[in-house]
């Protein structure tokens, strides 16, 4: 009988050590690492954002607190397809980051990528102060996905003082965003202005993001005033050259993907070039990570109006003109 009720505490002993793991383990979360601690003055820090979500995503916020006598940022990338940077205004000693997307995004493992440059030696840590994940809930409107632990916060970093040449900057992929901090002044800004003012941006980097997700369904009915103009680009050069498409429905995406609605099968567009959408009775062309170009000027990772004429290429010799 003593046999039986050991044998009865020891399962009930295993199923709560199973359920307490279970419990403490979540499917949504955020973390931060680097691939190495040690720099020497000058060189640049590259920091990983890092998801993981059962739940498609359309977009997400980070903070990262520094130490500006020891780093400077520099800018932040997203290698999610369709994510793009919000800019925000940034504070001194804290890193602000918004990205949101049009569409969900299945993610799992790196949200975004942000760069500093050391500027002496020093022994420093790099900390996520928040983060979180953006969806669209059930009613069609933006949401904090909720449930999002955050993991490893702290990256600890030791710059040598020993100063070498500015690295060759790589390509980066992915949405740019730029960080770029306020210039510095003489007289100290008190703590707790700096925590006030930090708790502002993170509210206003969500109420960005939600507010983009949630006036998507809208640029529907703003776009029928815009498109009352019937809209259409007559392409000049390229594949399908001397054909006119009626944009009668926004957004489009032009590319090389067939899922595109304007497919152009050019060895120099890549799988998703350029949208082109209406909002405020205006039309607006976005460059999605390509080579685009209005009028001779390049595009990059922006939006710009379009007004009739305007002559867009895409890549090395896609050509069309816009017109209303």
């Amino acid at each position: 009988m003593k046999s039986v009720n050991a044998f009865i505490v020891a399962c009930l002993v295993a199923l709560m050590f199973v359920m307490n793991v279970s419990a403490q383990s979540s499917p949504e979360s955020i973390w931060l690492t680097a691939t190495t601690a040690a720099y020497k003055t000058g060189e640049t820090v590259v920091v990983t954002l890092n998801a993981a979500s059962a739940t498609p995503i359309q977009g997400f916020t980070f903070q990262i607190r520094y130490d500006p006598a020891c780093l400077r940022p520099t800018n932040a990338s997203s290698p999610i397809s369709g994510m793009n940077g919000l800019p925000l205004p940034q504070l001194t000693g804290l890193v602000d980051g918004s990205y949101a997307s049009t569409t969900p995004q299945a993610i799992n493992g790196v949200l975004a990528e942000v760069r500093f440059t050391t500027l002496k030696g020093c022994q420093t840590n790099l900390s996520l102060e928040s983060a979180a994940l953006a969806i669209r809930n059930a009613e069609g409107f933006a949401a904090a996905l909720p449930g999002v632990t955050l993991g490893e916060k702290n990256v600890a970093l030791n710059i040598d003082k020993e100063v070498v040449a500015a690295p060759v900057e790589q390509p980066i992929s992915g949405s740019l965003l730029q960080l770029t901090p306020p210039p510095a002044t003489s007289q100290g800004i008190p703590g707790w202005l700096i925590g006030i003012v930090a708790v502002l941006l993170v509210v206003g980097g969500v109420f960005v993001i939600f507010k983009r997700l949630s006036n998507e369904p809208s640029s529907t009915v703003q776009k029928s005033s815009a498109t009352s103009r019937t809209a259409s680009l007559q392409i000049k050069h390229g594949p399908n050259a001397g054909k006119s498409i009626k944009l009668t429905r926004l957004p489009i995406h032009i590319g090389r993907d067939p899922m595109n609605e304007i497919r152009l099968d050019d060895p120099h567009v890549i799988s998703q070039h350029a949208k082109i959408f209406a909002t405020d009775n205006s039309y607006y062309l976005m460059d999605l990570g390509g080579e685009t170009y209005i009028n001779g000027k390049a595009v990059r990772k922006s939006s710009v109006v379009l007004m009739p004429g305007d002559v867009v290429r895409l890549g090395k010799s896609a050509l069309f003109v816009f017109g209303s």
